[in-house]
């Protein structure tokens, strides 16, 4: 009997989210496929490894020992692919960020891992995740940073970042207005979060701008076209976080995934733990 890691990984994010929808997001695979996958690994061990109801699914006394086997298989798994990396690798890796990690989080975590490895050559490209999604499949990425929806796929982990909003300190919107959001022209789940928590706040709002790329919402933002979220160090210095005025509600979080082809190189699974260290 054997299980890929990907399998694994599927069982554990059932368990640590505790409904396969949840799951099923998270992975970027339908609900039914990830309880076919669940129905596969139940069969195989001829025992139940979860207790379903209609609030979700809780893991059985079997399941709890899985799990752990499932945690401890994955941590050896990964521990032996660091260990079987030369700490002087040497070659090129492709990589291809969201534009809007591009320019925040994760150039920290470039500049340090070139630091560890000043032998390997990046090649760095940003777009949106669509774009980036497409070069992936057209093999033009090695390891890719982005919007897990947009992938066929699974991700081979997860990063997530709070998000704040912010606008112009200019701006100022009478009570009575409707309040103008920024919104980017290609949507994505945390947007669809903000305008749908928008929504259950009860808050009147319209659309101030809508924008193809970070630089136009920042110009937006900065020119007083509405309110938006970004990552807090994206926020230019002419605007403010303006986490509960306007009586908005909580900002969304951001979850990306971290996607490479399968059987990844030491060299990606490397650049790929670097990346997940500023989650």
């Amino acid at each position: 009997m054997s299980y890929d890691l990907r399998l694994l990984r599927m069982f554990v994010a059932v368990a640590e989210t505790g409904t396969l929808s949840k799951a099923a997001d998270r992975l970027a695979r339908t609900q039914a496929a990830v309880s076919m996958q669940l129905q596969r690994i139940e069969k195989e061990l001829d025992s139940e490894l979860f207790t379903r109801s209609s609030r979700g699914v809780s893991l059985t006394e079997a399941g709890e020992a899985f799990l752990a086997y499932a945690r401890r298989v994955i941590a050896l798994t990964e521990d032996m692919q660091r260990g079987l990396v030369d700490k002087k690798l040497v070659g090129r890796i492709r990589l291809g960020l969201f534009e809007d990690l591009a320019v925040t989080r994760l150039p920290g975590a470039i500049a340090q891992f070139r630091q560890q490895h000043p032998s390997v050559e990046i090649e760095l490209s940003s777009s949106n995740s669509a774009q980036l999604a497409r070069s992936f499949d057209e093999g033009q990425s090695d390891i890719v940073v982005a919007h897990p929806a947009r992938f066929a796929l699974p991700p081979m982990s997860f990063i997530s970042y709070q998000l704040v909003w912010c606008a112009s300190r200019l701006l100022d919107v009478d009570e009575n207005d409707p309040l103008p959001v920024v919104l980017f022209e290609t949507s994505c789940s945390w947007q669809d979060r903000m305008v749908a928590s928008l929504a259950e706040a009860g808050i009147a709002w319209t659309v101030g701008c809508r924008v193809k790329s970070l630089p136009a919402m920042l110009s937006a933002l900065r020119g007083g076209l509405g309110v938006g979220v970004l990552f807090a160090e994206a926020v230019p210095p002419d605007c403010e976080t303006i986490n509960g005025k306007y009586n908005l509600p909580p900002a969304p979080v951001a979850e990306f995934g971290i996607f490479a082809a399968d059987d990844p190189s030491p060299l990606v699974m490397e650049l790929a733990k670097s990346l997940e260290a500023l989650s």
